[in-house]
């Protein structure tokens, strides 16, 4: 643990009481008010450069229970491990689409507070760009860190200090890899218009059709309905359960593999995939704690609920009762769970003066040492790279790691 993580000074965190996690339960804003903004401005000092601050706050936005449970668990786990007192923490509404209001209510009513030294949006979902703007206007000098990115990636790249996501091209193609050695003849890439702006989604498909055309697999994109759509979550997944037995009975082979960008729908994707015999290659956010538990009905008792070699050695004994050893992929740690714990490590770092950033870049050493620490010595980490300008992002950071195979 990082030092002085537990400090004397007794902050409350907003944790308890948001397991409702229902859009309904919207923090109401405090004021985001001039007098508030002068005496976050006033504080700023020389320090602040390098985030060196006695007393410091990290605030964070994070996905709700309600619709991305490990996001929210992880990050109760995180704030009990570092220290309570020192996060302040409310959730996104459960459709972000449709309340951008909400969201930027919420952060900019943690960002208020003038002892928020670091914002932490993961994952930054549909509302972050507009709410970091809104929080820039009033205190400039605040470090934003990004993880999961879910909108335009350009633009978030604009407003965020720090940004981490998969590498793309390494993900995408480590899982059309694996759906190849299990021996896939049709590979099946589940998305929809919302998630194909997204230009990190595009890159996976791309690098999952390159190695799909490279091994002479046939690849399918197919549009499926959007959770956050009219249909819902359930007609997302009603969509797949149809779908997925229909493709085996419309190409005459299970040898078949699932693919899907999003996340809400895994369970259920998984689940039919399994009983149906295919090829499930991983995760859109690859954990053994996503989507398995439920699919596979897996019991696991409190105190191993989140230990990742238990629950990895589970799956794997629960999917030879379906003799699907071999034909289901993922990781065997989990990416929410790395990640997050990436940006808690580098904003503790920051705030206590212990990263060495140059004209407000991070410091590319320390990203490299937490990143390796939070993801395994087999880590692959590189500056994002746009690949049609051949810009690279000294605020964006990939990482890549091998799919499990189960």
């Amino acid at each position: 643990m990082l030092k002085r993580l537990l400090a004397t000074i007794t902050i409350t965190a907003m944790v308890a009481g948001l397991t409702a996690c229902s859009s309904g339960s919207s923090s109401t804003a405090t004021t985001s008010g001039e007098a508030a903004a002068e005496s976050a401005a006033g504080e700023a000092s020389e320090a602040a450069d390098s985030g060196e601050a006695a007393d410091y706050k990290i605030g964070l936005m994070i996905s709700p229970l309600a619709t991305r449970e490990e996001y929210y668990r992880t990050a109760e786990m995180l704030i009990d491990e570092y220290g309570a007192d020192k996060f302040i923490m409310d959730v996104y509404p459960e459709n972000p689409q449709n309340e951008q209001e909400v969201t930027i209510s919420k952060a900019l009513n943690i960002a208020m507070d003038p002892d928020v030294k670091v914002m932490i949006f993961d994952s930054a979902d549909i509302g972050t760009i507009a709410a970091v703007d809104k929080i820039k206007e009033e205190r400039p000098e605040l470090k934003v860190l990004f993880g999961s990115l879910n909108e335009d990636v350009y633009e978030m790249a604009k407003v965020g200090d720090l940004m981490l996501s998969l590498d793309p091209d390494l993900y995408g193609r480590s899982v059309a890899q694996m759906a190849v050695n299990a021996g896939a003849k049709h590979f099946i890439f589940y998305s929809f218009a919302r998630h194909m702006s997204n230009s990190l989604k595009v890159r996976h498909l791309e690098a999952m059709k390159s190695v799909c055309e490279e091994n002479g697999v046939a690849f399918e994109q197919v549009t499926m309905p959007d959770p956050m759509g009219d249909a819902g979550v359930s007609g997302a997944q009603q969509f797949l359960i149809e779908d997925i037995p229909a493709r085996m009975d419309q190409y005459g082979t299970k040898d078949i593999a699932y693919f899907a960008t999003v996340s809400t729908i895994q369970e259920s994707m998984l689940k039919t995939v399994v009983e149906n015999g295919g090829i499930y290659p991983c995760h859109t956010d690859p954990s053994p704690f996503s989507a398995f538990s439920g699919a596979l009905g897996l019991e696991i008792d409190d105190a191993h609920k989140y230990d990742a070699e238990y629950v990895t050695n589970l799956i794997s004994e629960a999917l030879a009762a379906y003799g699907e050893n071999g034909r289901v992929g993922g990781w065997e740690v989990s990416m929410i769970r790395c990640e997050m714990e990436f940006l808690f490590e580098y904003a503790i770092a920051y705030c206590e003066g212990e990263v060495n950033e140059v004209d407000g870049q991070p410091d590319k050493d320390k990203v490299q040492e937490l990143l390796v620490k939070c993801y395994g010595d087999t880590a692959q980490v590189a500056n994002y790279v746009n690949e049609e300008t051949g810009e690279e992002y000294p605020n964006w950071f990939t990482v890549g790691r091998d799919v499990y195979v189960f």
